[in-house]
């Protein structure tokens, strides 16, 4: 069987995510923060490198503000690689708050307070689309997966952040592409580690 073509998923998933409006969206999303809030518990997550909703992603600004630990906010770099600035949970993702935005319109903290991947609990990462083997396929840019490939030792978590039905039966898998640990949606959240 043929694997389907990356470009053309995306583009459909992307349609599909950005499909979802009005109130089932905002009850999906409420459901996405429950099922975090539950996991984050559940591993004591405390310093964690959530995003700020982009292109259809699902916001996740009520976890944020309730979150009692540090949120570091991902920055693209000019060599493309990703930096973690601190953001205060409460403002994270506020527009009037934090201003700055990357080059994608994408906000970004403009703190300078940054930490190393390394020293993370766990990396919140949108999805375009998943599969239940925690294959992740993103916009495609590939800032995530440089992320991932330098965790070491007591390495983070990846946990990925999405809409039930941007999951896949199987997704195309190259050789760079970094698996989930977790992945979180509004209908419940996969635990896609290895057995």
């Amino acid at each position: 069987m043929q694997q389907p073509d990356k470009a053309a998923l995306r583009k459909a998933l992307r349609a599909r995510r950005k499909a979802l409006g009005g109130f089932a969206r905002h009850q999906a999303i409420r459901r996405i923060e429950a099922h975090l809030e539950r996991l984050a518990r559940g591993l004591s997550l405390t310093v964690v490198a959530a995003y700020c909703a982009f292109d259809g992603e699902p916001e996740l600004d009520g976890w944020l503000r309730r979150h009692r630990g540090q949120i570091w906010l991902p920055r693209v770099l000019p060599d493309n690689r990703l930096a973690f600035h601190h953001a205060d949970p409460p403002t994270a993702c506020s527009r009037r708050r934090m201003p700055r935005t990357n080059r994608f319109g994408i906000i970004e903290s403009g703190d300078p307070r940054r930490r190393g991947i390394n020293s993370l609990d766990a990396l919140l990462i949108p999805l375009v689309g998943f599969d239940a083997r925690g294959n992740r396929l993103g916009m495609g840019a590939g800032f995530y997966d440089r992320a991932l490939a330098q965790r070491r030792g007591r390495r983070p978590l990846a946990i990925g952040v999405a809409f039930a039905d941007q999951q896949t039966e199987a997704l195309p898998v190259d050789p760079w592409d970094q698996p989930l640990d977790y992945i979180v949606t509004d209908a419940g959240v996969i635990d896609a580690r290895p057995t």
